[in-house]
């Protein structure tokens, strides 16, 4: 007969397997939960680490390029920003806001027609100790067609000049970053702006976009 103290070992090793197993679980579900609120999913947090590491008040110009591939009647931008921030369709402002505190998630709608072929997307990020940080999806209802989100391929810049010639002209890759950096000074506006945080402007506007072909 086997004594209790030769099966020690076996039970402390199957102790300790489902305690990891249960810690598995919990990150996984709690992983899953947090997905499921992310109002902007797929989104990157994007900034500029040698603007945000100076800790000084910038403006920083966040673009891409994309192809819409049909003429399209609407879309819908959503997005979060830290802090202040005015959003560009090719050249032309759609919107701007942002809060003093954290960043809430806003609403535009852009009404076109918007024209087959490539767009620039533009928006300028001010923030007062430099970590300006921007989160978004462009999206077209009802076309099926993928939506736009910040991620790899996004431009950055801090120049004035060059942010006034939009994507093709921004020189650097833009920064990824899991949620933004939290501020010197105030904490609580990065803290509550990580990815499936829950606050919504509650002003949703439009935006007229004119054709290409109109604006040429």
């Amino acid at each position: 007969m086997v004594s209790a103290s030769t099966n020690r070992p076996g039970i402390v090793r199957r102790a300790f397997f489902l305690a990891v197993l249960a810690l598995v679980l919990s990150a996984l579900a709690a992983a899953i939960a947090s997905r499921l609120r992310d109002d902007l999913p797929g989104a990157w947090w994007i900034g500029h680490f040698p603007r945000a590491r100076l800790g000084e008040p910038a403006t920083v110009a966040f673009a891409t390029r994309f192809d819409v591939g049909a003429a399209t009647p609407t879309a819908t931008l959503r997005l979060r920003a830290d802090r202040s921030y005015e959003a560009f369709f090719d050249g032309i402002g759609i919107g701007s806001g942002g809060a003093a505190g954290a960043p809430v998630l806003e609403e535009w709608t852009l009404t076109g027609p918007i024209a087959a072929g490539e767009h620039d997307l533009l928006v300028r990020v001010a923030h007062p100790e430099g970590v300006c940080a921007l989160r978004l999806a462009l999206s077209f209802p009802g076309t099926g067609r993928r939506e736009v989100v910040t991620g790899p391929g996004w431009r950055v810049d801090d120049d004035e000049r060059r942010m006034k010639t939009g994507f093709g002209g921004l020189r650097y890759p833009a920064t990824l970053w899991a949620r933004p950096p939290l501020s010197v000074f105030s904490v609580s506006s990065s803290r509550r702006s990580s990815r499936g945080s829950t606050d919504v402007s509650t002003a949703p506007a439009s935006s007229r976009i004119p054709s290409r072909a109109a604006t040429e």
